[in-house]
């Protein structure tokens, strides 16, 4: 038993240690890309990017460029949400998020995108529009088959005054 905990401990250890080897350059590419998105998406919400494939490429001036696949949510009206997946390149060493024009001196970028066309698309969320629906109909519906009846119901007041007066129904 001691044995086990003790080689769980030391593998949790191990793959905490490992895991933010990457991260502070991807931080700062999320955070360019935040700015960016804020910037380009006027409905992005905000922190929902996330990168879902990266790859390290070269600029033809020896710049070290990341291209990456992001999944981002944008909501519109406060109901509609649309997740899209898209291209974005980060240049490390300048720290800004290249255009499209800028691709062009960038190695491997086209067979990046090439190789990693059929991830994007959007899809539109349907859940929150469909059950704002729902209620709009089941709202009405139970005030009229279970509030109205209670309220207006004739036989429930007379009830009484036929009991006490013994009047045949």
């Amino acid at each position: 038993m001691l044995k086990k905990a003790w080689a769980s401990l030391l593998a949790l250890i191990f793959i905490l240690t490992i895991a933010p080897l990457n991260t502070s350059a991807n931080e700062a590419f999320l955070d360019a890309l935040e700015e960016d998105l804020k910037a380009t998406h006027y409905d992005y919400k905000e922190g929902t990017a996330e990168i879902v494939k990266q790859e390290t490429l070269r600029h033809s001036n020896g710049n070290e460029v990341i291209g990456a696949v992001v999944e981002l949510d944008t909501v519109r009206d406060g109901i509609f949400i649309t997740r899209k997946t898209e291209f974005h390149y980060y240049d490390a060493t300048d720290n800004k998020i290249l255009a499209t024009a800028d691709l062009a001196e960038v190695e491997g970028a086209t067979e990046f995108a090439d190789a990693n066309i059929d991830m994007l698309g959007q899809k539109v969320v349907y859940w929150l529009p469909v059950l704002i629906l729902l209620l709009l109909i089941a709202v009405p519906v139970v005030i009229l088959f279970v509030v109205v009846p209670r309220f207006y119901s004739t036989t429930e007041y007379m009830n009484p005054i036929y009991e006490k007066n013994d009047n045949p129904r």
